[in-house]
């Protein structure tokens, strides 16, 4: 048997371990990708519900590692979609379908790359003011100093959809651009008159001022949310959010919002959207553990309210699983 000399004994330990170095780097050992996912304000649903999707998709072992963004929301979480800075995104079912069409504020960036993941809450619309306020209706918002939300969210349009049903332009407000948590420290020293949250109830935001002050959560009336329904489709029929589910409200309140949903872009390979679709659901409770609106990644809702192309790796499952034939 051939003997090994010193120096092929060494040159042979070297290239063993230029191997294992050079598969780490990707010559043969599974990598991790580094993904992040656009969520909205801190003080919103998105982001802690977004966090909690980035931890759970980052310990499922399918090979990714998963940041949550704070954002604008829906209408900038697009932008970042079509720009590839963005590899997940809560993007709201309207918006995402202006931004597939061109529709909109999407006229000149349009994005038919955009696809569906899965579609969760309607996103309700849910005007606060302080009780003693003498604001009784969304009829009495004009002229007042309302927070909008921040520019480039879904809120800003929202609120003006529900406005002008009840014959009040935009312009006839003073409208406020902030963020959830800055909108209610400016309403709790009285410097706006009401604060549009655009979330999932309960909303932190909402929970915060009321444990200080006593609140009023305008409904929008049946006949106002069927108007809204006929011109946009995406909202959902009234949604009622039953009374005691903020202190000291003690009446439903009547409501309607565009459904929050996952988009990414079409790009992203048919495996990894398979594998983030399915570690969604089997690895839910680690989301309700954190936010209670993981509840809503549920089989017979996942397909409501797209208007644009669901992505192919999540249709696959979709079908694997009957919530799509």
């Amino acid at each position: 048997m051939q003997k090994f000399t010193k120096i092929q004994r060494f040159l042979c330990v070297m290239f063993l371990s230029c191997a294992v170095v050079l598969g780490g780097a990707g010559f043969g050992l599974a990598q991790t990708k580094n993904i992040s996912i656009g969520t909205g304000s801190m003080s919103g649903t998105y982001y802690p519900l977004g966090v909690a999707m980035a931890k759970m998709w980052s310990a499922a072992d399918i090979g990714l590692n998963v940041g949550a963004e704070s954002t604008g929301g829906s209408v900038e979480n697009s932008r970042h979609l079509k720009k590839g800075n963005m590899e997940v995104a809560f993007v709201e079912s309207m918006i995402a379908y202006w931004s597939y069409s061109g529709q909109e504020m999407f006229k000149k960036s349009q994005d038919k790359n955009i696809r569906g993941l899965i579609s969760l809450y309607p996103n309700t619309i849910q005007t606060v003011v302080k009780t003693d306020s003498g604001i009784k209706s969304y009829a009495d918002l004009k002229g007042k100093k309302v927070a909008a939300g921040i520019q480039g969210s879904s809120s800003v349009t929202n609120l003006s959809i529900v406005l002008k049903t009840y014959g009040i332009s935009f312009s006839e407000i003073k409208p406020q651009y902030l963020s959830y948590g800055q909108a209610m420290q400016l309403l709790k020293d009285g410097q706006v008159d009401a604060v549009m949250v655009d979330a999932g109830a309960p909303s932190s935001a909402i929970i915060d001022i009321n444990s200080q002050h006593d609140i009023t959560i305008l409904s929008i009336d049946e006949d106002n949310i069927k108007q809204i329904v006929t011109e946009y489709p995406y909202f959902s029929n009234a949604v009622i959010i039953p009374k005691g589910t903020y202190s000291g409200i003690d009446v439903d309140i009547t409501t309607t919002g565009s459904l929050a949903t996952l988009c990414v872009p079409g790009s992203l390979s048919d495996d990894m959207v398979y594998k983030m679709t399915k570690a969604l659901f089997d690895d839910k409770d680690k989301v309700v553990k954190v936010h209670e609106k993981g509840n809503s990644i549920n089989l017979q809702t996942a397909v409501n309210g797209f208007a644009i192309p669901l992505h192919p790796g999540a249709l696959k499952y979709y079908q694997e699983m009957g919530a799509v034939k």
